[in-house]
């Protein structure tokens, strides 16, 4: 399976959040650390209010903006790391791709782009499963029919990861 290096948006949100966080956070620790504490101005009459209100506003939203970006990126590496330990645990099955839907869900430059339904009959039990690949930007028409490897979690068949290339699909004219 091929690797592709690509910036996720979760990656980017929370790499952001967290750094912006943490620099907010930093700003409110260093000015409460050495700021002076009559020379801030603003809606309460004690100048120390203020102080303690602006470091504090500093602190707590930076905390939190941090918090937020950092659970994202957190979120994102265990499922990177999950996808990992299923391409290297888990069990493959070969299902054939019978469908292409559009995914309604998402709209790029006023059309959908679609997505492949794969089915696998198990042998053993003579169950059907039914599985389908992320959202692709191009015509998959042409990839019906074609057979592709699926990672299984032994344990919960709901995770998955399907070994398809979009860029294998041989173009019809």
């Amino acid at each position: 399976m091929k690797t592709k290096v690509a910036m996720n948006a979760s990656y980017l949100t929370g790499g952001l959040f967290a750094f912006n966080g943490a620099l907010f956070a930093s700003i409110g620790i260093l000015l409460f650390i050495f700021g002076d504490v009559d020379s801030v101005q603003g809606s309460f009459d004690d100048p120390k209010k203020n102080f303690y209100m602006l470091t504090g506003m500093f602190t707590v939203f930076g905390l939190i903006f941090f918090a937020v970006g950092m659970s994202l990126l957190v979120v994102e590496i265990r499922k990177k790391l999950r996808l990992k330990a299923l391409l290297d645990n888990g069990y493959r099955i070969y299902a054939t791709i019978t469908e292409t839907y559009p995914d309604n869900s998402i709209t790029i430059n006023g059309h959908h782009p679609n997505y492949v339904v794969c089915r696998y009959e198990d042998p053993n039990t003579l169950t059907t499963e039914i599985f389908q690949s992320p959202s692709y930007d191009m015509d998959l028409s042409g990839a019906i029919g074609m057979t592709v490897s699926i990672f299984l979690d032994p344990n919960d068949h709901t995770f998955y990861n399907m070994d398809f290339d979009p860029a294998s699909i041989v173009t019809k004219y």
